[in-house]
């Protein structure tokens, strides 16, 4: 199974999605929800910090509406183990988080309320790109609570001697230099290594992460992992050039080795904050463990993602609450109410406040900044995203698909094969791993 940290990964450049007009004009009239006494909703997350947010939040739920919510945390393995067994047992709790890569298979299954019959115009107020990714057959299936997206993290303290702007870094894989690995072979002073030779100082986290930089730079490049039809399409030829090119600057030396970066998803972010790695590419999930790591040792600030011949295009990675379908009115009505709430500001500031994830809720986006602001981390370069973005995968099983093709695709980072050699095979183990080969 994919680690949580692997599934916040997307390739695919963004495609046309049906916009809000597809939803109804203005919101559905309040129905009365009322539940037996002793009997309570169900939520559930798989993050402590955001169940303590909930609580703190749902207190006002409770006041306003008389209805009780027990949230509950079950971690990250385990969550999506119980997933398909509540589903089939149809015992899914009242609301629960989702990812874009299991959705699919719930909407499948139609265990899942439409929300857009719920929310109704409250869904002008949240991010479209956050919001966009919960669409499935022209039908909105999520309330967006909040998304990850990816980021460059520059120590300044190794950059600014070289001369170069992280904010204006870019990718060329057809041309024989750009302006990003100028950069990190000026940090390495020609060309250092992770293994203790050279300067001992590395430029750019070149490395199998599929959403802070297999995504981007596919996406970047004009290449997308998978078409319209949710068939992986990552070995086309933008897809060879982008791969073999990060590979090359792990073999160059430009780049931490991929014997360690394939085997430690944590390598890169480990070695920023011990101020050997220039420039780190990863998502605002690791803000935190950034700025924890640092500890003021050394100035860093944060971007945008390193651009492609294309343009910059982070991925975007967007959690949302789903409400579970029941044939049992008043909870059908108090579930809706729910969702509803969860929609709002009232209910997405705890999350702000504790930061975690960008929000989805437009109106939160200066709270955002200002939590950030209070430990020194300047995130407005980041808080607008761009009109093209590099999205997650989608389909049923699309996770099982992604984690097989990251198994070969290490390979080309350790040196076993060429991008050229490797990336079919991986495109065709997606495939199965989906029952479509």
């Amino acid at each position: 199974m994919l680690t949580r940290r692997q599934l916040l990964h997307t390739a695919a450049a963004a495609t046309g999605v049906a916009g809000a007009g597809v939803l109804s004009a203005c919101s559905k009239p309040e129905e009365s929800a009322e539940l037996a006494d002793g009997d309570a909703l169900r939520m559930r997350v798989w993050d402590d910090a955001a169940a303590s947010a909930y609580r703190t939040a749902l207190a006002a739920f409770t006041e306003d509406t008389g209805l009780e919510v027990e949230v509950e945390v079950l971690a990250w393995d385990e969550y999506w183990k119980q997933v398909p067994l509540d589903a089939a047992a149809g015992s899914l709790p009242d609301v629960l988080w989702m990812n874009t890569a299991n959705l699919a298979q719930l909407v499948d299954a139609e265990s899942l309320v439409d929300v857009g019959e719920v929310v109704g115009k409250d869904v002008s107020a949240w991010e479209t790109a956050a919001t966009d990714q919960y669409r499935r057959a022209d039908t909105l299936w999520g309330v967006p609570q909040l998304y990850d997206r990816s980021v460059l993290i520059a120590n300044r303290d190794l950059l600014d001697p070289t001369g170069a702007d992280p904010a204006d870094l870019e990718a060329d894989p057809g041309a024989k230099s750009d302006s990003l690995r100028d950069a990190a072979r000026a940090v390495a002073g020609g060309g250092a290594s992770d293994d203790g030779g050279g300067s001992g100082r590395i430029g750019f986290s070149a490395q199998p992460d599929r959403s802070g930089v297999l995504g981007p730079f596919l996406a970047g490049a004009g290449g997308t992992w998978q078409d319209e039809d949710e068939a992986f399409d990552f070995a086309s030829d933008e897809g060879v050039a982008v791969v073999q090119y990060l590979a090359d600057m792990a073999a160059d030396g430009l780049a931490p080795a991929g014997a360690e970066t394939t085997t430690d998803t944590a390598y890169c972010r480990d070695l920023f904050t011990q101020g050997r790695l220039a420039l780190l590419q990863t998502g605002t999930y690791d803000l935190a463990a950034v700025s924890d790591g640092v500890q003021g040792t050394f100035g860093w600030t944060v971007h945008e993602v390193v651009a492609g011949t294309d343009g910059a295009r982070p991925l975007v990675h967007t959690v949302a609450a789903v409400g579970a379908v029941t044939k049992d009115d008043d909870r059908t009505a108090a579930i809706a109410k729910l969702l509803r709430f969860l929609g709002g500001a009232d209910a997405q500031r705890p999350l702000v406040e504790a930061r975690l994830g960008v929000p989805a809720h437009r109106d939160l986006r200066s709270v955002w900044s200002d939590a950030w602001a209070e430990l020194k981390v300047d995130v407005s370069e980041i808080a607008e995203l761009p009109d093209a973005i590099a999205t997650p995968e989608v389909g049923v099983r699309s996770a099982e698909g992604t984690g097989a093709a990251l198994e070969i695709i290490a390979t080309i980072f350790t040196g076993k094969a060429t991008a050229a050699e490797a990336l079919p095979k991986a495109q065709k183990a997606a495939t199965e791993a989906v029952g479509q080969g």
